[in-house]
């Protein structure tokens, strides 16, 4: 096969410049407060470099990529997405309804929050691992919302709680009971669960006993030793597949046994060997929120791919996505942290991958780190990543939430609020999902919905599109090898970063450029034609003689 050489340019500038494009002249392709214009403000040495404004008024996109062959997921809180019945609670069929939404998008998957029954608001401690929350709907309009996805082209992914369940889960009731009594017999739950005489940390009292619930008091822990324990989760996953499941996000793996990585990454190995004889397509997605280094020795497991909070916007080191994309860090320290963890992870299991992700369900929105050109470029960077980039319902808009502060009142219920889709037609807007606390429903929410977005030709939610339309285009990028190039490609910046996305005959390269001007840069060693670009300054690049002048905000794509 011919190998095919890509280049990919992203330029990203300083918040005072980004404030000063925003506010400047659309018509303009330079302004003032930009290095490279010479203006009152300039201290840059290096030639001005003036490029022409788009002509057109909305992003391009090549209809030939589809989410098909993609490796964007998606996040839903059903309970928020989009409500089908008028009841105010998102439902299955609401997120069947806007499975043309997503497909359009270009997301491959969409993995759903809890949706089993559940006394909880977020279903995170689960009453029956064998039924769907009827808020959600039915058992048949789950099936119904499979078998539609499929004809979309996407998967859908299931969060599965296997490290603790409700304590109104009936085989906890049946498991305290049988403990307490010492119930021996063959069909005992006794050991279901961890129990003890007396406190220990980490305990929580029940009667006149102590039960595991490392998490929260509400939800007891399993005892994943346990033969019976671990059967009744491969019958649970099989139950799943069974209609229509792709894959499993697993909640929590570093509390299977708490802190014991070793154990815990048997313990996956297991489940997934055991589904897999059942259909070999399913696909595991787990939670660890620890340091890299703990992430990656989770992969020697046969769990797919981990959650890379190192690098989302909790994260505050080399790797750190929001550090990257404000340029404050080194572009070749950066590159080498990435190289580093990916290199390790293919060691440990070579058929794994990353998911990176900028926040989810338990963290801030992230539009309270990234707003305007920074959004943009922030996507742009985490969705032309190696692995499977995960987004969270309404990243593509900006919704609005962060978590509630007051020391005794952590709720998370302000992180999960309600999909925005239109300014003025309010069908399917969901209510504030934790319904005994309306008393936290205060956020001052954005008014412009998905449907305003769609119209607008650069909005956020386009330029999700855009770049998410381009790495379609290189379904190889799901497996691909991260080779941080930065020193070999750049000499002259300290915030230009450029690495190879490999597999076998397959490669791009691609280049971001961080610094507070428009750059040139010389790619006659590598590329000779340009084939795409995305631009939120709508700024048209050049090439030409070997010679390709970006525009800041841009992205470039060549071979």
């Amino acid at each position: 096969m011919k190998k095919r050489f890509v280049f990919i340019l992203t330029s990203l500038f300083s918040l005072s410049a980004l404030v000063s494009c925003n506010n400047s002249n659309p018509n303009e392709g330079c302004d003032d407060m930009f290095e490279d214009c010479g203006g009152e403000n300039s201290s840059s040495e290096n030639k001005r470099i003036d490029l022409q404004k788009y002509s057109g008024t909305n992003y391009q996109f090549d209809e030939q990529s589809t989410n098909e062959n993609g490796s964007v997921s998606y996040e839903i809180f059903v309970r928020s997405f989009y409500d089908s019945d008028g009841d105010k609670t998102g439902d299955f069929n609401g997120v069947k309804e806007k499975l043309p939404y997503l497909a359009d998008l270009g997301i491959k998957t969409i993995w759903l929050m809890p949706i089993m029954p559940s006394p909880s608001y977020h279903g995170y401690d689960v009453k029956d691992y064998y039924d769907v929350n009827p808020d959600y709907g039915t058992m048949d309009d789950f099936i119904a919302l499979t078998e539609e996805a499929e004809k979309y082209h996407i998967d859908v992914m299931i969060d599965i709680v296997f490290n603790h369940s409700s304590t109104y889960n009936q085989w906890f009731i049946d498991s305290y009971n049988d403990y307490v009594n010492n119930n021996q017999s063959a069909d005992s739950k006794a050991d279901w669960y961890v129990w003890s005489q007396e406190f220990k940390t980490g305990f929580s009292r029940y009667g006149n006993v102590f039960y595991e619930s490392r998490f929260d008091s509400s939800m007891p822990d399993f005892n994943t030793e346990n033969e019976e324990v671990r059967q009744e989760m491969v019958n649970i996953l099989k139950f799943w597949v069974d209609r229509g499941v792709d894959g499993f996000r697993f909640d929590a793996v570093k509390y299977f046994d708490y802190g014991n990585t070793s154990y815990n990454s048997q313990f996956l190995t297991y489940l997934k060997e055991q589904i897999c004889e059942y259909k070999p397509s399913v696909y595991f997605v787990g939670e660890c929120w620890d340091p890299i280094n703990v992430i990656n020795n989770y992969y020697t497991s046969k769990c797919d791919s981990f959650f890379k909070f190192n690098a989302s916007l909790e994260s505050n080191g080399d790797d750190s996505i929001l550090r990257q994309v404000k340029a404050l860090i080194s572009s070749n320290k950066f590159g080498e942290t990435i190289e580093s963890q990916e290199r390790i992870l293919k060691e440990k299991n070579p058929n794994g991958y990353s998911s990176y992700f900028l926040s989810n369900h338990d963290m801030d929105r992230a539009s309270n780190s990234f707003t305007g050109y920074y959004a943009k470029m922030a996507a742009s960077l985490t969705y032309l990543l190696p692995g499977t980039p995960f987004m969270y319902y309404g990243e593509e808009i900006m919704l609005k939430g962060k978590r509630n502060t007051t020391p005794d009142d952590l709720s998370d219920a302000k992180r999960r609020l309600p999909m925005i889709w239109s300014k003025t037609d309010k069908t399917g807007e969901c209510q504030f999902p934790e319904r005994n606390r309306l008393d936290l429903d205060d956020t001052e929410q954005v008014e412009e919905g998905v449907l305003d977005a769609q119209e607008e030709g650069f909005s956020l939610l386009n330029h999700y599109k855009k770049v998410i339309n381009i790495r379609n285009k290189y379904p190889f990028l799901k497996q691909s090898i991260f080779t941080n190039l930065t020193n070999k490609v750049n000499q002259d910046y300290d915030h230009v970063l450029a690495y190879k996305l490999s597999l076998n005959d397959d490669y791009i390269i691609v280049i971001h450029n961080f610094e507070t001007k428009n750059v040139e840069i010389d790619v006659s060693d590598f590329a000779t034609e340009m084939l795409d670009e995305v631009s939120c300054t709508q700024l048209t690049p050049e090439l030409s003689q070997g010679k390709l002048k970006i525009g800041r905000l841009s992205t470039v794509i060549l071979k």
